[in-house]
């Protein structure tokens, strides 16, 4: 599925255009300086048959905080590398600045493409504000106001037409069952690989990082076609000083929105670390169901296995339903077995649920847990619809959709997936109100 990165300069309203074309009010919207930090991800349908991973990222920053501002330069930086499409936001009410100089460089030597927008147009006598922006060499850039929705339509078409030059399947029109094998260096990714497929085929060593691209490797099991992505192991940033581990930590981290299911390998003497559950969230934010692979097991013994069951499960408390597994890459114990769980989870991530069995079961959940009060008003959910797989999205219609209590959303999540047998793949719920309905 294409990416599509949204960046600029604080406060040019990245996260106000990102919460439109999303649906959803998902990232947090503020007058503040550096409000976003982190990319932040969503599912955009930009038209039928057409969606795209968007990516909000934080303010492309020179001259804040030095501490934030590097570490939210390196997360926009991480973004371009990232994209298949670049959206590149201007406050289209202010001259160009430094920083909106400095990003036009770096976006010239991007490998996406690049659609320059001025945001905050909002006053169509304002048009043509933009004109200043030609100092920086670049094309007209389109002008919108996300704020009033102003020139929505034209960016829609604008990117439509920029995909269209990106060859690229959408993951439910891949043949083969995509599998990306995460996780830190040194946990057994190659061994793994290279028992599945029953050759030598990864380079295996003792040696941290010797995987520096992604290795993906065509196996037919049982009259199915899988595509196993060796990637490379992913440390916490402060401690990748080589650009060439940058660039390979790059690519693994956009395997995971190629790929359908991710198998998160972890040593069992270490156990989940906190970079494991930083893998496992930037997993769940693309959508994508997984599994914990505690690898080695032949080094431990069952009562120790119970005991790390035990601590991956408090570990991974936010996705409580994580399919787990133990193998040994080395032996090839229960290797094998990795087969039936991969595709248990694809037949989850692409389930499609009847329209008329949704609306039964959200009848039984108002029936049996009454909605809450919202702003002194009762809650109230007149349908619901699957819109989309992998993962499954479902739009809930409601009468107030931009005040449901996070306690509530969870418990029809918990719900839909309990009825559904949908449990260890996340699912998208998005609450529109009648008009939002298409």
């Amino acid at each position: 599925m294409p990416v599509v990165a949204v960046v600029g300069r604080p406060n040019a309203g990245k996260s106000t255009l990102f919460n439109l074309l999303i649906g959803e009010r998902r990232a947090i919207v503020g007058p503040q300086r550096g409000i976003t930090r982190d990319r932040i991800y969503g599912r955009w349908a930009v038209d039928e048959g057409l969606e795209v991973d968007l990516v909000d990222t934080g303010g492309f920053d020179t001259i804040g905080d030095m501490e934030f501002s590097v570490s939210v330069r390196e997360q926009t930086m991480l973004a371009i590398a990232d994209a298949d499409l670049i959206i590149c936001l201007f406050d289209g009410r202010e001259p160009p600045t430094p920083d909106d100089r400095e990003l036009v460089n770096i976006l010239r030597r991007a490998k996406a493409q690049v659609i320059f927008v001025a945001n905050k147009v909002d006053d169509p006598s304002l048009d043509n504000a933009s004109s200043a922006f030609y100092e920086l060499g670049i094309d007209e850039p389109l002008e919108v106001s996300a704020l009033n929705r102003r020139g929505i339509t034209d960016l829609r078409e604008t990117v439509k037409q920029r995909l269209g030059a990106v060859a690229m399947p959408s993951l439910e029109e891949t043949g083969a069952v995509r599998v990306s094998i995460l996780g830190r260096p040194n946990v057994g990714k190659s061994m793994l690989l290279n028992r599945i497929i029953g050759s030598d085929r990864a380079i295996v060593s003792p040696e941290a990082g010797t995987t520096r691209d992604y290795v993906d490797m065509a196996v037919r099991h049982q009259d199915r076609e899988y595509v196993f992505v060796d990637t490379a192991g992913v440390r916490r940033k402060a401690r990748i000083d080589d650009t060439i581990e940058r660039a390979s930590v790059i690519r693994s981290l956009q395997n995971i929105s190629r790929s359908h299911v991710c198998l998160l390998l972890v040593d069992p003497h270490e156990g989940i670390t906190d970079q494991d559950k930083k893998l496992c969230s930037i997993v769940i934010d693309h959508g994508r169901a997984f599994a914990v692979v505690v690898n080695k097991c032949d080094l431990v013994g069952e009562k120790e296995m119970r005991l790390i069951r035990d601590n991956v499960r408090h570990a991974l408390r936010f996705m409580p339903d994580a399919p787990l597994a133990f193998t040994s890459a080395l032996t090839g114990r229960n290797v094998e077995e990795l087969y039936p769980l991969v595709d248990s989870l694809f037949a989850k991530t692409t389930t499609r649920v009847s329209t008329g069995r949704l609306n039964r079961l959200l009848t039984d959940i108002t029936a049996s847990h009454s909605p809450p009060l919202v702003k002194h008003r009762p809650l109230k959910l007149y349908y619901i619809t699957q819109t989309g797989i992998i993962p499954p999205r479902f739009q809930v219609v409601v009468n107030t959709p931009e005040s449901i209590p996070a306690a509530y959303s969870r418990f029809l999540e918990h719900s839909i997936k309990k009825a559904c047998d949908l449990s260890g793949v996340p699912i998208i719920l998005h609450f529109a109100a009648h008009k939002q309905m298409r």
